[in-house]
């Protein structure tokens, strides 16, 4: 019966880290879209462009890696996408931070 529990213990955890991914993600494209002043279009295009800069640095080392170790790529689009909203989560709240925002 404990090994029950702990099987719904972790899937309710699995679940809430879905969740939070979900609105990293949603957070993301919503921050692209929205409009505002100067101050803030370069809070965000400089952490578009650091996200960026890590997602094509994670796609080359896995390019990379795949050429020396030769096996094929095995890249699953959701991991770069949470990687990516993740990258521009923590780069926005440090742009905000030092540029005022």
């Amino acid at each position: 019966m404990e090994l029950r529990g702990t099987t719904v213990v972790i899937a309710i955890l699995f679940a809430a880290f879905l969740v939070v991914c979900l609105v990293l993600i949603l957070r993301m494209f919503f921050y692209l879209l929205q409009l505002g002043d100067e101050r803030r279009q370069a809070i965000v295009g400089k952490a578009c462009t650091f996200s960026f800069s890590g997602t094509v640095g994670y796609l080359l080392f896995a390019f990379l890696r795949s050429i020396f170790n030769k096996e094929s790529i095995l890249i699953n689009p959701l991991v770069t996408l949470i990687a990516a909203a993740v990258l521009f989560t923590i780069s926005l709240g440090w742009y905000k931070r030092k540029l005022g925002g």
